[in-house]
């Protein structure tokens, strides 16, 4: 039988049980499954502890009565002493009492030498036959928020490094946001287990000053410590299912202050606290987590949108780029031909304006020129344009493909002026005027030019036509 069965047949509470079992009072056997077998023999052993310590038998009594080290006669006898003495208290409890019924005493005025030296019985011992709770619910919340930032991290790289999934186009996706949840969960199974048996601690209790040990103090087995984050998983998270979720965590928290957690309680676990109050140096490390947990999900995102080629290109690694910077940004097929130049001919959204330059009313070309040993030397992109629309794709997708790759030490800084050199800037207020940028950077010159023809609010606003030229060159020294 399991252990709530258990529960049932001797109405002892799981915690009492498993204090009995700590106390060696009772060893169940182990199942398949890993789970605690109780036996007929076992459900008997725990009525009788029940019986002893109703007759306020200690447990190392009745650990040397189980033992044979001592005859249950002998330790009863010695037990008739106490509680006559129990019974002398009892009597005197209840002649206080009744003396101060019959005395109408009150409060003030009362006579505290006429009753001090009343004394009330005992509690029942019982319930002190509890593993006392480790406690710090909030540390162990927050250490394994540590630990579930950590997994994040890794599937971040994954996910966009290897499988090349945009998390922009997701933002607001419910199914997404469940779907890196549990693959964070996934994470969790495959090392936290790792972790328990070798380290004994994951780096977010370690951060907090927690660890976890079995019942003899040694280091969890790879398989109680899956079962142990199974019932984590299970009934601390509710299966990481929205709001019940967090109801689960609720109940986790306020029965932690009382004992331990179901799922330490099943597999003969614990949390060691290695101090009751948490240190300042402690909370200082955890922040610093956080501010380098944000700063590395910044630089994976970055780092993802950088193309695949990097140095001297060929023509082929810079179509390579150009079409991967597409895939990744904008999710469409391959957009760039062989040679370098830009398919129009794409029908990409029924031809609908997606940041690209379609349609009759806008067109973008682009050119590729190489040098001698077939090494991209420079490539320009000329928009032209009678609605506004600006080839700002075109020249985003060149500019990563060829830039952001030639860049060397510098790519976080070409990240950083890319928008400084090909944004127009929308000049309305300055119509007909040609406008140059011009920018050098890790031996590359860039040259923008562009100018809108009778441009203003009012046309833009209107849908009135909005003539508008551009050219950008980006070329090797």
């Amino acid at each position: 039988m399991n252990i709530a069965e258990a529960e049932r047949r001797t109405g002892l509470s799981r915690a009492n049980i498993r204090f009995y079992e700590k106390e060696g009072l009772l060893t169940p056997t182990r199942g398949e499954n890993g789970y605690r077998d109780y036996t007929e023999d076992n459900v008997q052993t725990l009525r009788k502890i029940m019986l002893l310590r109703r007759l306020r038998l200690s447990v190392p009594d009745i650990r040397a009565i189980e033992s044979g080290e001592k005859a249950l006669p002998e330790a009863a006898a010695g037990q008739l002493d106490v509680l006559q003495g129990d019974i002398r208290e009892s009597e005197q409890a209840y002649a206080m009492c009744r003396a101060i019924c019959e005395d109408r005493a009150e409060w003030n005025g009362l006579d505290v030498d006429r009753y001090q030296s009343i004394v009330l019985p005992a509690d029942d011992p019982r319930e002190k036959d509890r593993i006392p709770p480790a406690g710090c619910p909030w540390r162990r919340f927050f250490a394994r928020n540590v630990d579930a930032g950590l997994y994040g991290l890794l599937w971040s790289m994954l996910s966009q490094w290897v499988f090349r999934i945009n998390p922009d186009h997701f933002m607001s996706n419910l199914a997404w946001t469940l779907a890196c949840g549990y693959v964070s969960w996934l994470l969790t199974f495959v090392f936290e287990p790792v972790l328990l048996h070798y380290w004994g601690t994951t780096p977010g209790k370690w951060i907090f000053g927690l660890s976890v040990r079995d019942e003899d103090g040694e280091k969890l087995s790879i398989r109680t410590a899956y079962a142990r984050l199974w019932g984590v998983f299970g009934y601390g998270s509710c299966y990481a299912l929205p709001f019940f979720e967090w109801y689960c965590n609720y109940k986790c928290y306020r029965a932690c202050k009382e004992e331990e957690l179901p799922w330490d309680l099943e597999n003969g676990c614990s949390i060691i606290v290695r101090e009751r109050e948490v240190s300042w140096y402690r909370v200082a490390l955890y922040l610093l987590v956080l501010v380098l947990r944000a700063a590395a999900g910044y630089g994976i995102d970055l780092y993802a949108k950088l193309p695949p080629n990097r140095g001297e290109l060929t023509l082929a690694e810079y179509v390579e780029n150009c079409n991967d910077c597409l895939k990744y940004n904008q999710g469409t097929a391959p957009y760039v031909r062989p040679d370098g130049s830009w398919n129009k001919d794409l029908d990409i959204m029924g031809g609908s304006y997606t940041g690209f330059s379609l349609g009759d009313s806008a067109v973008s070309d682009v050119t590729v020129e190489t040098d001698a040993d077939g090494y991209v030397q420079s490539v320009t992109v000329v928009s032209d344009s009678q609605n506004g629309s600006c080839g700002y794709q075109e020249r985003m997708t060149v500019y990563y493909a060829f830039a952001a790759a030639y860049a060397k030490w510098s790519w976080l800084y070409a990240a950083h002026m890319r928008d400084d050199i090909i944004d127009d800037g929308w000049e309305y207020d300055a119509p007909d005027t040609k406008n140059v940028k011009e920018a050098h950077l890790d031996g590359l010159d860039f040259r923008y030019e562009y100018e809108f023809s009778g441009a203003s609010r009012d046309n833009a606003v209107d849908g009135k036509p909005m003539p508008y030229h551009s050219v950008l060159t980006i070329e090797k020294e």
